[in-house]
């Protein structure tokens, strides 16, 4: 295995640097914004029903990845918390992570305790840690073997934070404590992962199949636990090695096919750092470099760009416009004032290109968009 990593290092044919999937992905909305259980049990069987899209290896039993995104459960994660003596502040003021952590637990113990700090350093209030109950009897023995310990942690606001910047914060306490463990010499840093830390969504996955996620977490069964959106994936990744950590949904998105332009689309956005300016973070943008973190998948990386447009005030609608757009230099039947927003946008980023079916959701927008090639079927 590569240093500090689950890839192997580059060798013959395999790059670890041109990660892609070929997956099944698909998503369950109540378009009234009306929260029920339902929705996850629906999202679930969706995935279930994909069960085709997704892969496993020579082990039957360890898939390439699935997962759910679902809106911050707050009535179920309350419940939960007074459990285990966590006062949670009303739903606006605190954020919920899904970490995958270490399993030997004095790595475990040392990432815990400077991701506590970490959230202190930045004038934050951490209110505590929650085991997630997991039943790993059926996962196959590829998977079990690098199988992460998962756990929520809850973040209040701080006094000193306003509400529209508490999201912010949060994503800088992400970028800073990645960054921190990256450098140690911990033997199992690797498995350190956020999977989500937000105020308005949740993460599930793993390096399961798509019929084992909801026997995995048993969250999931839970009537309590409700949401109005479903994102859902089944992972097949292509010539590929799959981890838990590039299971999908990521934060934003859940991705089926190829960015055949990542290795340009990346290197620009890298290249392109010492020019960012953002009145949202000032000083404090040059301590979550780098942005696009490297090693990770064409999925990942398109996650950890759109995720700095949406948080340095863009819509996710417009995000995924600039990133994703559409056909416009010739199409006479265009709107004007849309084609001069693509026009406009074409001159701070390159389209990023597939054949790419990518769904998204920030927990109140939910869509899906294709590239402009149209390749890959999407309905």
């Amino acid at each position: 295995m590569g240093k500090n990593t689950f890839f192997p290092k580059k060798q013959g044919l395999y790059n670890p640097d041109t990660e892609h999937d070929s997956c099944g992905v698909g998503f369950v909305v109540n378009i009234k914004g009306n929260k029920s259980h339902q929705i996850i049990r629906d999202g679930v069987q969706v995935l279930e029903n994909m069960e085709h899209r997704g892969a496993t290896g020579s082990d039957p039993d360890t898939g390439d990845g699935a997962g759910i995104l679902i809106q911050k459960p707050d009535k179920f994660l309350r419940k939960r918390c007074e459990e285990i003596d966590i006062e949670l502040p009303d739903p606006s003021e605190y954020g919920v992570g899904s970490i995958f952590l270490p399993r030997l637990p004095e790595d475990r113990h040392k990432i815990e305790t400077m991701f506590e700090h970490t959230v202190t350093e930045e004038e934050q209030k951490f209110l505590g840690w929650r085991n997630v109950p997991t039943e790993n009897y059926k996962i196959g023995n590829i998977a079990k073997s690098v199988e992460p310990e998962m756990k929520n942690i809850f973040i209040a606001r701080g006094k000193n934070t306003s509400a529209e910047d508490f999201e912010k914060k949060l994503y800088l306490i992400r970028k800073r404590i990645w960054s921190k463990i990256r450098k140690t010499d911990l033997l199992q840093k690797h498995y350190f992962y956020v999977c989500s830390l937000s105020t308005t969504v949740m993460v599930y996955k793993g390096q399961l199949t798509a019929m084992q996620l909801a026997e995995y977490f048993t969250d999931l069964s839970s009537p309590d636990i409700e949401s109005a959106i479903a994102l859902v994936h089944s992972r097949y990744s292509t010539n590929t090695f799959p981890t838990w950590s590039l299971a999908h949904p990521y934060r934003f998105i859940a991705h089926n096919g190829e960015i055949n332009t990542l290795r340009g689309n990346a290197n620009w956005f890298n290249a392109r750092e010492h020019q960012f300016a953002s009145e949202a973070f000032g000083d404090d943008l040059k301590r979550i470099y780098p942005i696009v973190a490297p090693s990770r998948s064409d999925s990942a990386i398109f996650d950890n760009a759109l995720e700095l447009l949406t948080i340095t005030g863009r819509s996710l609608p417009h995000a995924i416009m600039m990133m994703i757009p559409e056909a416009w230099s010739c199409d006479k039947n265009m709107d004007e004032d849309k084609k001069a927003f693509y026009k406009y946008h074409s001159c701070l980023m390159e389209p990023w290109d597939g054949p790419a079916s990518i769904s998204f959701t920030d927990g109140r927008y939910m869509g899906a968009v294709l590239d402009r090639n149209g390749l890959r079927p999407a309905r």
